[in-house]
C-alpha cells in the first residue's frame, strides 16, 4: 500500500508568526488606526442628523444619519461653478505639469545635452530658496495672467522634486533601447513620444496623481490670483463655512450647526480623493521606488 505524500510547502513561502511581526502588524494597525480616523470622523459628522449631534459632545461613531447638509452645500450654484472649475483646473493641469515635467527630465537626463549641470542647478535651487509672496504676485501680474484662468494652472508648471523623480527614472531606463533608435535615425524628440513615454506608466501615473491632488486642494495661491467668478471649489467652499460660522455666531437664526456644516463642506472635498486614490496606489508606490532606486 503506497501513500501520496503532500508536497510541503517551501520554507521561504510559509508566514512564520513571531513576536516581531506581531509587533509590526500591531503598530502599522494602530498608524492606520489615527491617520483613517479623523476621514471617518469628518464623514460621519456630515450626515448626523442636527439633534443626533447636540445630545452630547463627543460622538466616537455616526448617530443616525442625514444628507442635510450635503443638500445644504451642493444647492449653491456657486458650488456647482466652482466645482467646474477645479475639475477643469485639475484636469488641464495635470496634463501640462506631466507633459512638461516628463520632457524637462528627459532632456535633463541626457548627458550630452549642453549646460545640462547649470540647467539642473537652476531647478534645485527653488527646493531650498524661495522668492516670496510678492515678487510672486508681481510676476504672475507682469506676465498678464492675474484674474485669468491660466493663472491657476501654468505658476508652478515643474515642480523641482517631481522633475529630479521622474530624471532619476529616465537615468536608469535601459540606454540600449535608445541608442538603438539613434542608430535607426530617429530624433529625441520621436524617441521619447514614441519609445519611451509609453514605458514609463508606472512614474508618469505617480506624478499625475501628485499633481492631480496638488491641483485638486489647490486654495492659497486661487483665493489671491483670480476673482471669485474663477475661484475652485475649495475655496468657495471654505468662503462659504466662514461666512455660515460668522452669521450662526451674530444669531442670525440660521439652522445648520457651523461644526456639521463645515464638516459637509470637507466631506465634499475630500470623496473624490478616496474615490480615486485606491485604484492608483500601486502606480505611485512603483513609480516612487523606480524614480529612487539607481540601477
Amino acid at each position: 500500500m503506497t501513500t501520496t505524500q503532500v508536497p510541503s510547502m517551501p520554507r521561504s513561502r510559509r508566514r512564520v508568526v513571531t513576536p516581531g511581526r506581531v509587533i509590526i502588524y500591531t503598530v502599522l494597525l494602530l498608524i492606520f488606526v489615527v491617520m483613517a480616523y479623523p476621514f471617518f470622523y469628518i464623514l460621519s459628522l456630515a450626515v448626523m442628523p442636527y439633534d443626533r449631534y447636540v445630545e452630547q459632545s463627543v460622538h466616537a461613531l455616526p448617530a443616525g444619519f442625514t444628507l442635510t447638509y450635503f443638500r445644504e452645500v451642493l444647492s449653491d450654484a456657486r458650488i456647482v461653478d466652482a466645482f467646474q472649475i477645479s475639475i477643469l483646473k485639475t484636469l488641464v493641469g495635470t496634463l501640462l505639469n506631466v507633459v512638461a515635467t516628463t520632457m524637462c527630465a528627459y532632456a535633463l537626463s541626457r548627458r550630452e545635452l549642453r549646460f545640462r549641470r547649470l540647467l539642473g542647478l537652476l531647478f534645485v535651487i527653488p527646493l531650498f530658496v524661495s522668492g516670496g509672496l510678492i515678487p510672486y504676485y508681481l510676476v504672475i501680474r507682469s506676465t498678464g495672467l492675474l484674474n485669468s484662468f491660466w493663472a491657476l494652472v501654468l505658476p508652478g508648471l515643474v515642480a523641482s522634486f517631481y522633475l529630479f523623480v521622474v530624471r532619476a527614472h529616465f537615468i536608469n531606463y535601459p540606454q540600449e533601447v535608445i541608442e538603438a533608435a539613434i542608430i535607426d535615425g530617429a530624433g529625441h524628440f520621436r524617441i521619447f513620444w514614441q519609445i519611451v513615454w509609453p514605458t514609463s506608466a508606472p512614474i508618469i501615473a505617480t506624478i499625475a496623481l501628485l499633481y492631480a491632488t496638488g491641483h485638486w486642494n489647490d486654495y492659497y495661491w486661487p483665493s489671491i490670483l483670480v476673482q471669485s467668478d474663477l475661484h475652485p471649489a475649495t475655496v468657495v467652499l471654505q468662503n462659504i463655512s466662514t461666512s455660515r460660522s460668522v452669521l450662526q455666531g451674530l444669531g442670525s437664526g440660521t439652522q445648520l450647526t457651523p461644526q456639521s456644516f463645515i464638516a459637509a463642506v470637507a466631506a465634499v472635498l475630500i470623496i473624490p480623493v478616496l474615490v480615486v486614490y485606491p485604484f492608483l496606489q500601486r502606480y505611485l508606490v512603483r513609480g516612487i521606488l523606480l524614480g529612487s532606486v539607481k540601477g
